[in-house]
């Protein structure tokens, strides 16, 4: 999988996590390089000063047929240094767990908010897999890749919010 280098991911969330308590968020995606529809449910907390945790299920579905199981996931995050009330530079990690194994990752989030009702997200991601699969070139592989997100967050109402997630993996 290593030697793909674009994979782009296009994601449309449609989330309550806006401000401080808990939440449920239900997301789809579609993944252009599997040819695969994901579907997720999530719960969390986001405390007042910005920190947060999230635990999410999913599931995956290529075929009409073919609904299964994706992986379990814990997340947490929090806001490390915020130089002014619109910058926020955020550090964060999860695990997860899936079928063929485990992995987790750790990213670092740059947040900057150009109004009250829209603000963006750079991520840069570091992916981990404690397991092995087969890459393109037929070799086994931890496929361990770095990620770059960008989370387009539009404030519809104060119970409502929109995300567009686009994604960029080498």
């Amino acid at each position: 999988m290593k030697s793909l280098n674009t994979l782009v991911i296009l994601t449309s969330v449609i989330s309550t996590s806006v401000f401080a308590g808990a939440y449920v968020e239900n997301r789809e995606a579609y993944n252009l390089a599997s040819d695969q529809m994901e579907f997720m449910l999530r719960v969390g907390y986001n405390s007042d000063m910005g920190a947060g945790i999230m635990l999410t299920n999913t599931y995956t579905l290529q075929r009409d047929d073919e609904l299964k199981h994706g992986y379990n996931e814990i997340e947490g995050w929090y806001p490390l240094f915020k130089p002014t009330d619109k910058l926020t530079i955020q550090p964060g990690g999860l695990i997860n767990d899936k079928s063929i194994g485990s992995g987790g990752a750790v990213y670092l989030d740059v947040n900057y908010k150009f109004t009250p009702w829209f603000n963006l997200t750079v991520r840069n991601r570091y992916n981990h897999n404690n397991y092995s699969s087969t890459d393109l070139n037929g070799e086994l592989d931890n496929n361990d890749s770095y990620e770059i997100g960008n989370y387009w967050n539009f404030i519809i109402t104060d119970k409502f919010s929109y995300t567009f997630e686009p994604h960029y993996f080498y």
